[in-house]
């Protein structure tokens, strides 16, 4: 494996790559800064094609949870040479930059992903990952300018208004291994975090160890576009408090409604709702609003948002168990968060069991595998 990364760093950080001539069978140094020279008829000359992205992806996200920020902007560079229009890879990599107090290359690398699609500027201009290069002028300039720039855009696209819509949004299905439609089985509602989809999170299932229970991952209402990407979320960012509110109520009664569905789809006994992030979020407002629907709630690297929930309704629930997970180290979902979730749950008698983890903002398999075993308890 370290000769496969090795292997594979050297060709995608220099301008030349060695390939086989078909007939020769020798191997041929190619330049690919001179795309007139390339003899596309060589063997191996399209193999950087077969390369797995995600394995870099997660090697950039693991290191960046773990503070390697250094190794983590590597594996950004690497994935960032095969796909120079990654908007989120280029912002992760800035935010390594910030990280390391690197206040050039955070500045430069922000004005890179802005112009490859990034464009939520009031995240840019109170993300944490910049701390320690915010207020230093050359950043504080580029961030400035950058908002100048999203903003100008913005205005000549005229100002935005929304309205009531029905609309049909799929959702991602796992059925457990030899599935019996006569036989019941417990529902698990997994709502992915903000900008994510349905395609990501339902990758869980293969984490999960063995599979007892369907598995449902809806996608979120309303989508937003980051570069090349589209991503998703359970709510409406907006100034306008009505507005913000009566998104949140949409996306919970949408949740209740996907189980409502599933239930009459499938024969189905126990239901839990999922969420990581945002999702886990909607998670505690939904599930706890609608506890007639579950028997337990789980909770990764989020916040019970008690603005969205009354005290009477807090109570009315207690009869729910709930898990929650949360790194230690989470820089996007600060840990205290979800300890904090613990304790106004618990103090209202809730069933709580808790568990922290050494990482970051991530769902770790081993998390993943005590959830089934605390479902079967």
């Amino acid at each position: 494996m370290r000769y496969f990364i090795f292997s594979l760093l050297c060709f995608s950080l220099s301008s030349s790559v060695v390939a086989q001539d078909s007939e020769t069978q020798k191997e041929v140094d190619i330049d690919w800064t001179h795309p007139e020279t390339i003899e596309p008829l060589l063997k191996g000359i399209g193999d950087f094609l077969d390369v797995e992205l995600n394995t870099y992806r997660k090697k950039a996200r693991d290191a960046y949870q773990s503070g390697k920020y250094e190794e983590s902007a590597k594996y950004y560079l690497v994935l960032l040479r095969y796909d120079i229009h990654d908007a989120i890879s280029i912002y992760n990599l800035a935010c390594c930059y910030g990280l390391m107090g690197e206040e050039a290359l955070a500045a430069k690398y922000l004005k890179r992903a802005v112009n490859a699609g990034y464009e939520d500027i009031a995240h840019i201009k109170k993300d944490p990952d910049f701390e320690k290069v915010r207020g230093k002028d050359m950043f504080d300039a580029a961030v400035d300018s950058l908002a100048q720039q999203i903003e100008k855009k913005q205005e000549g696209m005229g100002n935005v208004i929304y309205n009531d819509a029905s609309s049909l949004l799929k959702c991602r299905v796992h059925l457990p291994e030899n599935y019996a439609p006569g036989k019941s089985y417990p529902l698990v509602v997994g709502l992915h975090g903000y900008g994510s989809n349905p395609e990501r999170f339902i990758t869980l299932w293969k984490r999960f160890g063995k599979h007892e229970f369907i598995f449902v991952v809806p996608q979120a209402p309303y989508p937003f576009s980051v570069g090349k990407e589209v991503g998703f979320s359970w709510g409406v960012w907006s100034p306008n408090e009505v507005l913000l509110n009566k998104a949140t109520l949409m996306s919970e009664k949408y949740i209740a409604d996907v189980v409502d569905n599933l239930c009459m789809r499938y024969n189905v006994d126990d239901v839990y709702l999922l969420g990581f992030s945002q999702g886990c979020a909607f998670t505690y407002s939904t599930g706890i609003k609608n506890h007639h629907l579950f028997k337990g709630l789980i909770c990764f690297g989020g916040w019970l948002d008690k603005e969205w929930l009354t005290e009477s309704a807090i109570k009315e629930a207690k009869g729910l168990k709930v898990f929650i997970a949360h790194g230690k180290e989470d820089p996007m979902v600060k840990f205290e968060t979800g300890v904090k979730a613990k304790e106004v749950l618990e103090d209202n008698g809730y069933d709580i069991t808790f568990h922290d983890f050494e990482g970051g903002h991530s769902v770790p398999e081993e998390i993943l595998k005590k959830t089934v075993k605390w479902m079967k308890e």
